[in-house]
């Protein structure tokens, strides 16, 4: 995740008064990232497949991306897109359910493990609930 807001707000205000366009944010990211790699357009068109006179556009704000194009520029820098609850209000999907329980259940699994000598050496470990469907 990308962790220097302020600098990334600097340049996305520069990119705006330059050219009277307010580029998507992660265009703004796309062009920092391409900055700090020393790459150019053309490098990059190269890598991901789109011409580099429309990842200019995208950098300036000429033109708004697809979610698929800007994902595949910003894969040429090792970054993805990706859709991440924001708080608890958000609606969990049931493979994020698994996941938590699963998570949550190897955290008392490691707790029982490591407990079991606190209950004796006679205790049976606790049972594991979690059942995943196909």
């Amino acid at each position: 995740m990308y962790r220097d807001t302020k600098r990334l707000g600097e340049a996305y205000e520069g990119l705006i008064s330059r050219t009277g366009n307010t580029p998507h944010p992660l265009c703004v990211l796309l062009r920092r990232l391409r900055d700090a790699s020393g790459k150019s357009l053309r490098q990059i068109e190269q890598k991901s497949g789109i011409p580099s006179v429309v990842l200019g556009a995208y950098e300036r704000g000429d033109r708004e991306p697809p979610l698929r194009k800007l994902d595949a520029a910003l894969r040429t820098f090792g970054y993805a897109i990706t859709a991440v609850p924001i708080d608890v209000d958000a609606v969990p999907l049931s493979e994020d359910i698994v996941a938590e329980l699963r998570r949550i259940a190897d955290q008392l699994e490691a707790r029982d493990v490591h407990g079991a000598a606190d209950r004796g050496p006679d205790a049976a470990p606790r049972a594991r609930f979690l059942t995943t469907s196909t």
